[in-house]
């Protein structure tokens, strides 16, 4: 935006705002200004498609890093791959666990010529009252995401901030960052105010990255969403990030399919939500970023490997919906087991290799599963 258009429209918006302090573009109270021109950066090289399921990307959302390394993994004709890891990782000392494998995983994905998305998320190091994670304020986000670009720089695809909504987070004050409603708008009181100034942090300190908004966690949730987008102010983020495990679910319970007017689709509800946005938001894309198909549920329901091959097939059908979704990350590659014991959900696209054998007795370990091969082989 040219300066004397950027001038002109401070001018206009002041004139506004102390008329009407709530009006979109004006901030709240507690609510400090972030720098830049509302359009995100980064982003001039993503092209619209023309028409749904046209040119979309596969990868694989996975933060173990011997997934590359995994003799399977070439064969699965996949370049891409999305991590989550604790917002404070940047600021840990480097002999750190989590930053150990975090500096893993990348190597190893760099090593096997893969594309590395990182997702920012919950810290284990700061608790939360009732148990849940501390959700960090403005300045500390700000502090460990400034540090974060320093110690790696070459990172250009950047989540602000997994599943704001999703209860698993508090606010200093006690609210709860998944909080649709707030009824004191400042940073320190109102959830998705806070999380929407994560990606403003974010989109201000790496101008030259691709900040994707919303990471969105399951189920269909527009009161939230409308209150983050109420709370980006005048940015337009280019890039935005929905997790439709609840699409995937439903196809494997009962065989739902996304039809047009189907409310409890998250895809659906989402693209049309965004469409609703207005003009400002014509162009923004939509990656899944977290979406598997069971073959073992978290009630340790087994289902069938044609059950997981059908509903991975579903999977890759949904931006059929619209051509705004340019990106599927599928979740996950492989699951890993410790000593005694292996995680109850299975998404894995190969079959978890415990040590013993008998932690899994729905499948040979290490199999190639067909999920596998829907992937593998996809147009």
């Amino acid at each position: 935006m040219p300066w004397t258009h950027r001038w002109l429209r401070a001018v206009l918006l002041a004139a506004v705002c102390t008329m009407t302090p709530s009006m979109a573009g004006c901030g709240a109270a507690g609510e400090p200004e972030v720098d830049g021109d509302g359009e995100g950066g980064g982003d001039e090289d993503l092209d619209s498609t023309e028409a749904g399921a046209a040119n979309v990307a596969v990868g694989i959302s996975d933060s173990d890093p011997e997934t590359f390394t995994h003799p399977a993994w070439s064969e699965l004709n996949v370049q891409r791959a999305r991590v989550v890891v604790p917002y404070d990782v940047a600021q840990r000392p480097a002999n750190d666990a989590r930053r150990e494998q975090f500096e893993t995983w990348l190597a190893t994905a760099q090593g096997a010529g893969v594309e590395a998305y990182v997702t920012l998320g919950p810290s284990a190091l700061h608790e939360g009252k009732g148990g849940r994670y501390l959700a960090p304020s403005a300045k500390a986000y700000e502090s460990a995401f400034v540090a974060f670009r320093q110690t790696w720089p070459s990172i250009k695809l950047v989540g602000a901030w997994n599943e704001p909504n999703f209860p698993n987070s508090v606010l200093g004050s006690g609210v709860p960052l998944d909080k649709a409603s707030c009824k004191t708008e400042t940073l320190a009181r109102c959830g998705p105010m806070l999380a929407a100034f994560y990606w403003r942090l974010a989109n201000k300190h790496c101008p030259d990255c691709t900040v994707v908004a919303g990471e969105f966690t399951g189920a269909p949730s527009s009161a939230y969403w409308g209150a983050y987008r109420k709370y980006l102010r005048d940015h337009r983020p280019k890039v935005w990030s929905v997790h439709p495990h609840n699409d995937a679910n439903r196809f494997q319970a009962g065989g739902h399919h996304c039809q047009k007017g189907d409310a409890k689709c998250t895809t659906r509800s989402f693209v049309r939500w965004l469409a609703g946005l207005g003009p400002g938001f014509a162009g923004a894309h939509v990656w899944l970023t977290e979406v598997g198909a069971y073959r073992r549920n978290a009630e340790g329901q087994v289902f069938s490997e044609k059950s997981q091959r059908d509903a991975v097939a579903f999977i890759l059908r949904l931006p059929q919906i619209s051509s705004r979704i340019t990106r599927i990350y599928y979740y996950n590659f492989q699951n890993a087991c410790g000593a005694k014991s292996c995680p109850m959900q299975d998404r894995g696209l190969v079959a978890p290799m415990p040590a013993d054998a008998d932690l899994v007795d729905y499948d040979k370990p290490g199999k190639k599963r067909g999920a596998f091969g829907v992937i593998r082989d996809r147009d």
